[in-house]
């Protein structure tokens, strides 16, 4: 059985996420790590090396930026618990780190674009383009997830919620899965039309451009008020005034 949390990299999600697991009982864990990253994270469960260290080596690889290690912190820092509750605990990494590399530079590529409001030409191409890696990148983590599950059995994954939809839509093929949604804020409008267009739906380019322009002004309302956008998904006003949707609206759409 698998069982899929979708997160958002945020401090307070992640402490609900380490919450459920140690209510769980996880013995697997599988994370939005490359994998060789792995068994640096397997020392630091196991005491071996001081998350100071850890984090030093996740930073000094560029795995994780300073600005998102709070977002990351409750859910690593719940690691040595639970290995000390159950002495068979192990992270399981699933990225590949070049097609995650190539993702990543993707979306700052359009990220930079959107914020300097440029040609829509331009910002087209590379919102085509981010589709496309974010498909290949997702064939790639089912493919992992499959595997892992087929040699240990039970599994706990916590993912990005932009990849868990076609995520879970590839591996509940083949395997038992359960999605586990935490706490169902709103997505921005850059994750829904890419989970949208994973999905197979046909948006066209009028409605691609007020997506990225909704998503462009939910940053711009971030950076005004000095709040996190995660922190603006859960405001109520924010979602009406920038017709956000849950993240199990979206989801659920077949």
């Amino acid at each position: 059985m698998i069982s899929l949390i979708p997160a958002p990299h945020e401090r307070k999600f992640g402490q609900l996420v380490a919450e459920y697991l140690l209510k769980e009982g996880c013995v697997h864990l599988g994370l939005e790590f490359p994998q060789e990253v792995e068994a640096r994270l397997n020392d630091y469960a196991r005491g071996k090396i001081s998350y100071d260290k850890l984090v030093a080596f996740l930073i000094g690889g560029e795995v994780i930026s300073p600005h998102f290690e709070p977002g990351f912190r409750p859910l690593l820092q719940v690691l040595p618990e639970l290995y000390k509750r159950d002495k068979n605990f192990g992270a399981h990494c699933y990225e590949d780190l070049d097609l995650y590399n190539d993702w990543v530079l993707c979306r700052d590529d359009l990220t930079l674009a959107l914020l300097r409001d440029e040609d829509w030409d331009l910002i087209a191409g590379i919102y085509r383009e981010l589709v496309s890696e974010t498909r290949r990148r997702n064939v790639a983590i089912a493919e992992r997830l499959g595997a892992l599950v087929s040699a240990l059995g039970d599994l706990h994954v916590v993912m990005g919620r932009l990849h868990a939809p076609d995520v879970a839509s590839r591996l509940e093929k083949k395997f038992a899965l359960k999605t586990v949604i935490i706490e169902d804020i709103c997505l921005t409008p850059l994750d829904e039309s890419l989970i949208l267009c994973l999905k197979g739906l046909d948006l066209e380019d009028a409605e691609i451009f007020e997506f990225l322009r909704r998503h462009r002004e939910l940053a711009l309302e971030a950076e005004r008020k000095v709040r996190e956008i995660t922190d603006l998904l859960r405001d109520d006003e924010i979602r009406k005034r920038f017709q956000l949707k849950r993240y199990s609206e979206i989801a659920a759409i077949g």
